[in-house]
């Protein structure tokens, strides 16, 4: 296994693998809503090419995207035209995870320095492969002066791994998605210059 930067070539490789991790969270949904969620959701968080990595054997088995405050792109608007085509349902479904995945970067942003990484996505299908990639992405910001990366997780994901990682929690939310009730965990990790 290899970790190595992630490229545009990469996204339909990395939206399956991100449908197999996340299947389940959106299995009621349509499956145009689903695939519109995974490839808006790789979108979203592919800001900056140089914080940005997948783990490579034989195709993509994992990804890492991580940004600077100030990185933007035009995922919203376009996630917002994609979906006028979707059903009422399922773009009610879509408005409130667009919502929800924005308050939630708002608030991460809003602990953040500048000099601070927010670590948008990280998928493994691989076992020890989310090591390999938060090394690297660690590597990457001593490399550059970061001083911290900060993520946001939830209740439905394996938060534990964060804490086990040296991440410490910052902020703890009580969030409403599609009328379910969930905690969002703002985590912290401060990069030591050696």
């Amino acid at each position: 296994m290899i970790v190595r930067n992630f490229t545009d070539k990469d996204i339909e490789e990395a939206s399956k693998i991100t449908h197999l991790v996340w299947g389940d969270l959106y299995s009621k949904e349509s499956a145009k809503l689903q695939k519109l969620i995974y490839d808006f959701t790789l979108e979203y968080y592919y800001l900056n090419k140089t914080f940005s990595f997948a783990l490579d054997e034989n195709g993509v088995k994992g990804l890492v995207f991580a940004s600077l405050k100030k990185d933007k792109n035009n995922s919203v608007e376009n996630f917002k035209t994609k979906i006028q085509d979707l059903s009422d349902d399922d773009r009610i479904v879509a408005l409130n995870l667009l919502d929800y995945v924005e308050n939630t970067g708002k608030e991460v942003k809003d602990v953040m320095n500048e000099d601070d990484l927010m670590m948008g996505l990280f998928i493994s299908t691989q076992q020890g492969g989310g090591r390999m990639l938060l090394a690297k992405l660690v590597e990457t910001a001593k490399n550059m002066d970061i001083k911290n990366i900060y993520l946001w997780t939830d209740t439905t994901c394996d938060f534990d791994y964060y804490q086990k990682n040296k991440f410490t929690l910052v902020k703890e939310i009580e969030s409403c998605v599609n009328n379910k009730k969930i905690n969002t965990l703002i985590f912290k990790k401060e990069i030591q210059k050696e």
